[in-house]
C-alpha cells in the first residue's frame, strides 16, 4: 500500500464506507484484531511443525548410534531392541503413541553411517587442531585375534590451556611390522593430512626393536626427519620389563603355578570336575583365572585367584609333582609373595595410566613405590612381613626371607636404573 493510502484521513474514510458496523468500535476491538492476525497459522509453521518430530528423531537417532560405538554393540542392536524397548516403555508406562519412535532411523546401514560420519567429523576437528598445535604422539603396535597387526596412535596436546588426548588413528598391516613399515604408516598420514611435522614435539613407544631400535627403529627414522623431536621409552612398558624380573626360585614357582592351573583349565571335563568340587567345599570362587604372556597384569588376578582357592586346588592336584612344591612351607611363602608383589606391581600399574598423566607424575608415583619396595626391604629383615597380605599368613624360613629380600634388591636396583626418567 502506498504512503498516499495510509493517511489518517483516508483510512477513516474507508472505515465509515467499507465497514460501518465497526466505526464505532474503541481501540481495543482493532488490537484484538491485529493480535489475531499476527498470530495465525502460517503455511510455513505448518511444514515446520511437520518436520520438528523428523528432526528431533534425527538428533536422537546420531545420539543412540554414538551410545552403541561407544559400548561396542552389533549395530542391529537398536533397530532389534532399543526401539522396541522405548516403545514398550511409551505405551505401558507413558501411555503415548510410538508414532515418532517408528520413525526414528535405527537400521544396521544407519548406524554404521552415523557412526562412521561421526568418526570422520571427529578427526577433520583434531587434524585442524593439530596442524596450529605442538603435539606429542603414542605409538603401540599390537596383534589381536586372526593375526592381525595393529599399528594405534594417540595424541596430546593443548587446547584451551587444558591437555587434551586423543586417538590419532588405528591401521592394520597387510604383511610385516618392521620399523619401515611402522615409520611409512606415521609419515603417509602426516603427509596425507598436511600436519606439519615440526609440530611433533614427542613421540613415545614400547622397547621393541622396530620401535626404539639404537640405528634402524621407528622412532630412530623419524628424529632423522625431526631432530628437534624428543623420543621416549613408555613408562608402563619399562614397568612391565622391571615386573617380569625374577630369580630362578621364583620365576620356578610362577612356572608352576601356571601348569596347575592350566592342567585344570587344559579341557571342559577337568574344568568342570573342579568347579563341582569348589561347590562341594563351599568355596569362595569355583573357577581359576588363566594368565597371559602379553597381558602380564593378569598374573596378579591369576595368581590372587589361586591363592584364594589354595586348599582346594592342593586336594584336587595332591598327585602334581607342581602342587607338591607349592605345597611345600617354602613353596606357599613364595606363591604369597608373588601373589602380593604383583598386585602391588598391578596397582601400580593402574596409576601410571589415566588421562592428564605427565612423566613427572609418573615419576613421583614411581619412585614412591620404590621407597616402599625399601621399607618392606628393612621390615623383612626383622621378620616382619605385615606390609603383603598373603606372605604375612605364612611361616616364613629364613631360606625363604633371603629369596624375597634377594627380590625385592633386584627390583630396587633396576627400577632405579629402568625408571631414571
Amino acid at each position: 500500500m502506498s504512503n498516499e493510502s495510509m493517511k489518517a484521513g483516508r483510512l477513516e474514510a474507508h472505515l465509515k464506507v467499507r465497514h460501518p458496523n465497526n466505526s464505532n468500535l474503541d481501540l481495543e476491538y482493532f488490537k484484538s484484531l491485529k493480535e489475531k492476525f499476527k498470530n495465525r497459522t502460517k503455511l510455513t509453521s505448518l511444514f515446520h511443525a511437520k518436520q520438528a518430530p523428523h528432526t528431533r528423531a534425527l538428533e536422537a537417532s546420531y545420539e543412540i548410534s554414538l551410545l552403541i560405538a561407544k559400548h561396542g554393540k552389533n549395530h542391529t542392536i537398536g533397530e532389534q531392541l532399543i526401539k522396541p524397548a522405548i516403545s514398550i516403555f511409551l505405551k505401558t508406562v507413558l501411555q503415548k503413541d510410538d508414532g515418532d519412535i517408528r520413525t526414528m532411523p535405527l537400521s544396521n546401514n544407519t548406524v554404521s553411517n552415523r557412526i562412521d560420519e561421526m568418526g570422520q567429523d571427529v578427526e577433520s576437528q583434531l587434524i585442524e587442531k593439530l596442524k596450529l598445535r605442538k603435539f606429542s604422539l603414542q605409538m603401540d603396535e599390537s596383534t589381536i585375534r586372526d593375526s592381525e597387526a595393529l599399528l594405534l596412535t594417540y595424541v596430546r596436546y593443548i587446547d584451551h590451556e587444558e591437555f587434551q588426548e586423543e586417538m590419532l588413528f588405528c591401521e592394520s598391516f597387510e604383511t610385516t611390522t618392521t620399523a619401515n613399515d611402522i615409520y611409512i604408516k606415521i609419515k603417509h598420514y602426516l603427509d596425507a593430512n598436511k600436519i606439519p611435522k615440526e609440530n611433533l614435539l614427542a613421540c613415545a613407544a614400547d622397547g621393541a626393536p622396530a620401535m626404539m631400535g639404537k640405528n634402524t627403529g621407528c622412532l630412530k627414522m623419524m628424529k632423522d626427519e625431526n631432530p628437534n623431536m624428543l623420543t621416549v621409552h613408555c613408562v608402563i612398558h619399562r614397568e612391565n620389563l622391571v615386573a617380569k624380573k625374577l630369580s630362578p626360585v621364583l620365576n620356578k614357582i610362577l612356572q608352576s603355578v601356571i601348569k596347575c592351573v592350566n592342567s585344570i583349565k587344559r579341557n571342559s571335563k577337568s574344568e568342570r570336575l573342579f568347579k563341582q568340587f569348589c561347590i562341594n567345599q563351599s568355596a569362595e570362587h569355583v573357577r581359576l583365572l588363566l594368565h597371559t604372556e602379553v597381558r602380564w597384569l593378569s598374573s596378579g588376578n591369576c595368581l590372587k585367584r589361586f591363592m584364594e582357592l589354595f586348599d582346594q586346588i592342593n586336594d584336587f592336584l595332591s598327585d602334581k609333582c607342581e602342587m607338591k612344591l607349592l605345597s611345600t612351607m617354602d613353596g606357599k611363602a613364595f606363591v604369597s609373595y608373588l601373589t602380593d608383589i604383583f598386585e602391588k606391581l598391578g596397582n601400580l600399574n593402574k596409576q601410571l595410566q589415566g588421562a592428564n598423566m605427565t612423566l613427572i607424575d609418573a615419576k613421583a608415583k614411581i619412585f614412591g613405590f620404590i621407597t616402599a619396595l625399601e621399607l618392606w626391604k628393612k621390615k623383612f629383615s626383622k621378620r616382619n612381613f605385615s606390609e603383603l597380605y598373603w606372605l604375612s599368613k605364612c611361616e616364613i624360613t629364613n631360606d625363604a626371607g633371603i629369596v624375597i629380600i634377594d627380590h625385592l634388591n633386584i627390583l630396587i636396583r633396576i627400577s632405579m636404573t629402568d625408571f631414571a626418567i
